[in-house]
């Protein structure tokens, strides 16, 4: 029943026109309306939404933790999908007379729980539906071409100091990382963490020894041109030589927004892990 009633709360009611001004207040819900074949419909996006290039152009409505909710308002929208977040947006923008849709896209199973949920509100369901079965067939051709290969064990660094290996942050057990790496034929060295992105310190990173690094902690932080902060960051592994990964060359510094973006482009995110891993699978 608590599922029924959820559901009638975001289907338009019979006879209505279907939402028309839409609003995304998160990168992931923007990615993913456009990718259902509705960016036409989406009128406002946030400051850090870049992908697809077309949004770039709409009007920014603030960040994720900082709304404007003047702008939005301004923007007359007719619907606005949000992700519960520490300021309570969906349920200010209910006090704002406003049609929110709270999703939730922190797994894969979520991601396209929530494409049923965009379906639904914006009265979209077959374009939803045809998204998220072209997904699924992208995983399970990635899982399929891995299955029987050796599981190496992948550290993720999701975060650190710029410029220095300190306060490593790496992705754990039951993030959207670690999910995406076992479909690559990959094993998360910090499978076994209690949080989803633990910090680490060097003795642990020692003592786990991975077969292959992955950094993409300096990714907000970057400047100069990717060559230059490629060789930044092996450098800064090469102080750790004792580390398998850094003898075997297998540390790959990572430069895009498809691997903490979750959403539509998990796919590409699962083959690019699949070239690093196994690249013979990727041929």
């Amino acid at each position: 029943m608590r599922r029924l009633a959820a559901a009638l709360l975001v289907v338009p009611l019979l006879g209505q026109t279907p939402p028309q001004r839409i609003v995304s207040t998160a990168p992931s819900i923007t990615e993913t309306l456009f990718a259902a074949g509705l960016g036409e419909r989406v009128v406002g996006v946030t400051t850090y939404c870049r992908y697809p290039p077309q949004v770039r152009r709409l009007p920014k409505i603030g960040t994720f933790l900082e709304p404007d909710f003047e702008k939005i308002l301004a923007l007359r929208p007719d619907l606005v999908f949000t992700i519960k977040n520490p300021v309570q947006l969906t349920e200010r923008l209910r006090k704002l007379r406003l049609n929110a849709v709270e999703l939730d896209q922190d797994s894969i199973a979520s991601i396209f729980r929530s494409l049923e949920a965009i379906g639904q509100a914006a009265a979209a369901e077959k374009q939803t539906a045809a998204l998220e079965a072209n997904l699924r067939q992208g995983l399970e051709e990635v899982r399929r071409s891995t299955a029987g290969k050796p599981k190496l064990s992948v550290l993720f660094v999701v975060g650190r100091t710029p410029g220095t290996l300190e306060g490593m942050i790496a992705a754990g057990k039951s993030s959207y990382l670690d999910e995406l790496l076992a479909f690559a034929g990959g094993r998360n060295v910090f499978d076994d963490s209690p949080v989803p992105y633990p910090k680490i310190p060097h003795e642990e990173l020692l003592s786990r020894d991975p077969d292959v690094i992955l950094d993409i902690g300096d990714f907000a932080h970057a400047e100069g041109s990717s060559r230059e902060r490629r060789e930044q960051i092996l450098a800064l592994w090469r102080k750790y030589p004792k580390l398998k990964a850094v003898r075997t060359g297998r540390v790959y510094p990572l430069a895009s927004d498809i691997f903490v973006v979750p959403g539509p482009r998990m796919v590409e995110a699962v083959r690019e892990f699949r070239r690093l891993l196994h690249p013979e699978a990727a041929r």
